[in-house]
């Protein structure tokens, strides 16, 4: 432990640099240091822990964490100045103690005084309530939702001094945001699988779960174990989802099960042909002769893909054979049998397609008999990380590439993002990143504009549906910018371009640009 003089010293050290300074350059140089940090690590939790320590070496706070939210209760997933035993004591309810509220009502709060604060709780009991200490806490966001809480002790602190860090602390909130957020989902995913898929777990083994197959969550365990008792099944079969759910990929599983993989397997895409095309590739043709894929395919599988676009005629003579295993090639009369089985999947919604009578009901009926339905991506979001992880390897891997992982930023736009067209999307997604990235991590530059649009994302920061001026809103943050800057540096210019790492050229320009005086700025005689 350091000597406490030494703290002490430490403490009245940067509390005269700041009023040196003014407050405005130490802002600004605070700021830069934690957002160089956030670029800079990959470790969330080393990350977090590097923050609170900048807020240590750059302010005279006595101790800082970090909290993340865990259903009602609120624990400390980052500290400073906290042992491990006082970071375990760290734990509240949502509404509970200072902590608490700022958690409940989204508002950040100021104790001047914990001693003189019936709601601070000193949970943690690592306080001396007898020397006056300040808590500043603010809450930490996901979109609009709380999911913990930054917060520091500072022992004697000014009226000024705490007006200034709330703002600063809240800034800092926003920038690890991100970071928290990956805490965040990475430990509800966790609660969700202790305490729903303890049993789910259980039935995932060798025989069930699909070579390759990928995802955790119930809907595609219901999934697999529908393709586990088709694989042992002679029935015919409909595959369900949208476009880019891996219907493909399940009709594989389905014909690479003991029972099937040795069997002849035939693919008809229904999709690019004429019903004439499709009656002729499927039941054969007498003139020009030619072997239907049922014959071709006889004690094994035909998959057919798109099967909802086909028209009644045909839909008429499929549904004979689902029923009897009995056809007619096209132009003929001999009537055939095959053992054939059929796989079939669709996209479309074949419930408005017989509404309206494009489709026939004992058809629908008949061919809907044993259905797997594959769930859209939106709706199991928990897989994506593991996904994304398995493309970035497989790809990394196909273009000889050294990209290892995912940043903390670019994993939260592809958990945000509604994916249409599904895992194929996804997939798409992570082959562009790899071929465009320059580092070993795919980072937010690297993934597609639609996921960087905060429409597409839904992490927009203008929470006004009103027009917003552009122009005016960049003009006064470069203003704020420029003359906190040139405050802390006395109205010099070059120090301020130094600070700024721009040219003075530049920086003039922008001073004459936007109306800024620095003489204004210099430390009167």
């Amino acid at each position: 432990m350091p000597d406490k003089r030494d703290i002490h010293t430490h403490k009245k050290n940067i509390e005269t640099d700041i009023q040196k300074n003014g407050g405005r350059g130490f802002i600004v140089s605070v700021l830069h240091d934690i957002s160089k940090a956030t670029v800079r690590m990959k470790d969330v939790s080393i990350l977090l822990r590097e923050v609170l320590d900048i807020l240590y070496h750059r302010m005279s706070l006595t101790r800082g964490t970090v909290t993340l939210r865990n259903g009602d209760l609120l624990t400390i997933c980052a500290s400073h100045g906290l042992s491990d035993e006082e970071r375990k004591r760290g734990v509240y309810r949502i509404g509970e103690g200072v902590t608490g509220d700022v958690a409940l009502r989204g508002v950040s709060r100021i104790v001047p005084d914990i001693s003189q604060s019936p709601d601070f709780l000193n949970r943690t009991m690592s306080r001396s309530m007898s020397t006056k200490t300040a808590f500043l806490c603010v809450p930490i966001f996901n979109r609009d939702n709380v999911i913990g809480t930054l917060s520091i002790d500072r022992v004697n602190p000014t009226e000024y001094g705490l007006s200034r860090d709330i703002k600063l602390l809240e800034t800092i909130a926003n920038i690890i945001s991100d970071a928290v957020t990956v805490l965040f989902l990475e430990r509800e995913e966790t609660e969700k699988l202790n305490s729903e898929n303890r049993e789910l777990r259980r039935k995932i083994d060798h025989q069930l779960r699909p070579e390759n197959a990928i995802g955790n969550t119930a809907s595609m365990i219901k999934t697999y174990e529908l393709i586990a008792k088709a694989g042992d099944s002679q029935a015919h079969i409909l595959i369900r989802g949208e476009v880019g759910t891996g219907k493909d990929f399940a009709m594989r599983a389905i014909a690479n099960c003991k029972q099937w993989h040795d069997k002849p397997l035939e693919i008809l895409d229904c999709s690019t042909m004429r019903d004439s095309l499709i009656d002729a590739e499927l039941f054969g043709s007498e003139s020009p002769h030619k072997t239907g894929l049922l014959e071709k395919a006889n004690g094994g599988i035909v998959y057919l893909d798109s099967i909802g676009l086909i028209g009644k005629p045909l839909q008429i003579k499929l549904l004979k054979y689902l029923e009897s295993g009995e056809y007619v090639r096209l132009g003929g009369n001999d009537i055939l049998k095959s053992k054939a089985r059929i796989i079939a999947s669709t996209s479309g919604d074949l419930e408005t397609r017989m509404r309206d009578g494009i489709i026939r009901q004992d058809f629908y009926y008949q061919i809907s008999t044993f259905t797997i339905t594959i769930p859209p991506l939106r709706k199991r979001r928990r897989d994506i990380p593991a996904l994304a992880k398995f493309f970035l390897q497989k790809h990394a891997r196909l273009r000889e590439k050294k990209v290892t992982s995912i940043s903390a930023g670019a994993m939260n736009m592809l958990c945000a993002y509604h994916w249409p067209s599904n895992v194929r999307e996804l997939e798409n997604c992570i082959e562009r990143a790899v071929i465009i990235s320059a580092t070993q991590a795919i980072t937010e530059s690297d993934l597609p504009p639609s996921l960087q649009t905060p429409q597409s994302t839904n992490t927009s920061k203008l929470k006004t549906e009103e027009n917003i001026d552009f122009n005016k809103m960049v003009s006064d943050f470069e203003r704020e910018i420029i003359v906190e800057v040139l405050a802390s540096n006395g109205g010099n210019a070059s120090s301020a371009a130094r600070q700024l790492s721009v040219s003075r050229r530049i920086l003039n320009y922008k001073i004459a640009q936007l109306g800024i005086a620095p003489k204004s700025f210099k430390a009167k005689k």
